[in-house]
């Protein structure tokens, strides 16, 4: 099976303690843990202010979950997990994509390619 790249990025409710934090972090790297996911870091990026206000909250604390999984029902269970889980304001899990192109820029400009001043017309340059 193909192996799959995701990131999920976790909002927790600002109220909790950074040891709660810890402890619901390590409760979503087990469920990843236990639907053969492996993990490939955490980053905790803090409290941070939100956009908009959620559940009447202006800020939350972010988590970002990166991880591998063969099983791609993992990312499903994690989310049934985290819809459950009270101390979690908001969730979203995105697919990595791991194609990358050769040509970084737009793919437009390859069908029509600017023209060399050596073989540009210009015109002419008389006022008759």
């Amino acid at each position: 099976m193909e192996v799959r790249r995701y990131e999920s990025v976790v909002v927790f409710n600002p109220r909790l303690s950074d040891s709660q934090v810890k402890e619901e972090v390590k409760k979503v790297e087990s469920v990843l843990v236990a639907n053969q996911a492996t993990m490939q870091g955490v980053d905790t990026w803090g409290k941070k202010e939100a956009a908009f206000s959620f559940n009447k909250q202006r800020f939350g604390y972010y988590v970002v979950f990166n991880y591998e999984a063969a099983n791609h029902q993992a990312p499903n269970a994690l989310q049934a997990v985290l819809r459950i889980n009270e101390s979690v304001q908001k969730f979203q899990t995105h697919l990595i994509n791991t194609a990358t192109r050769k040509f970084k820029g737009n793919p437009k400009r390859l069908q029509n390619p600017r023209v060399d001043g050596d073989d540009f017309d210009y015109g002419s340059d008389s006022y008759e």
